[in-house]
């Protein structure tokens, strides 16, 4: 089964994601500039592809609802002023989004005619070595593995009661080096080397448990106990691994 719209899903979602790498809320005109580097290469994608007129209409407004609420949930989720309670709803909602997305573009692949293909023009290119569809979801992948899986691991960190905030506080560049990671582990799972990715992320334990013994000091805990700062650390690297081989396995099923 090809995974082109799921490629496109992804793109779209990472595409839109991209405007907000630091920002939990989101100012009128930000939300504004998210939805449309989302919507449009999910407008554009949707009319190259082999559909009819109403099938793309239908497919793009299904997505665009998606990313919609997507983008709105997710940052009410994240917004420390508003009641837990509704910060809950948010996370379920924000949650069932990408999904809901995924669910509907893996369905949709049904109505594509064709796998979409290089133009003529470009036979004689670096391009033309890897298939349209699969380059499509190796980038959407990419993208998504950038803001949009930040975002989930905070909601994920914020869901089972250790806010990312407070263990930012501890374990600096997190925002910075969990894409970095992501990426470099979803290309070696990519590329079949499972070994080399489990030497990054067991050096990444290493380098960091220094840090983690030193914010168990700073807090006055006892270095061998568990703390808030270890488990954000566990459950964000963990929450945060599966999303990058959930990647690689993507790229590999398309």
């Amino acid at each position: 089964m090809s995974l082109v719209l799921v490629g496109l899903w992804l793109v779209g979602l990472g595409a839109c994601d991209l405007g907000r790498p630091s920002h939990d809320l989101l100012s009128r005109g930000r939300l504004l500039g998210c939805l449309v580097a989302g919507l449009a290469p999910l407008l554009v994608g949707l009319v190259l592809l082999d559909l009819g007129a109403g099938e793309v209409v239908a497919l793009f407004l299904l997505l665009a609802v998606a990313l919609v609420v997507w983008l709105l949930a997710s940052a009410r989720a994240m917004d420390v002023e508003l009641p837990t309670r509704s910060r809950s709803h948010a996370r379920v909602v924000a949650f069932a989004a990408p999904v809901a997305g995924a669910a509907v573009a893996v369905l949709g692949v049904q109505l594509v005619g064709s796998e979409p293909n290089w133009p003529a023009r470009l036979d004689a290119t670096l391009l033309a070595r890897w298939p349209a569809a699969d380059l499509l979801v190796a980038t959407g992948v990419v993208l998504a593995q950038l803001v949009t899986a930040n975002i989930l691991v905070r909601l994920l960190l914020d869901a089972v009661g250790v806010p990312a905030t407070s263990g930012e506080k501890q374990l600096k560049g997190g925002r910075v080096l969990g894409p970095m990671e992501r990426v470099f582990l979803t290309g070696l799972g990519a590329l079949g080397e499972l070994t080399a990715a489990a030497i990054v992320v067991a050096a990444k334990g290493l380098l960091r448990f220094p840090e983690l013994q030193r914010a168990q000091r700073d807090r006055g805990l006892p270095a061998d106990g568990p703390s808030d700062v270890t488990e954000y650390f566990l459950i964000g690297s963990f929450a945060s691994w599966l999303l990058a081989l959930g990647g690689a396995a993507l790229i590999h099923l398309a």
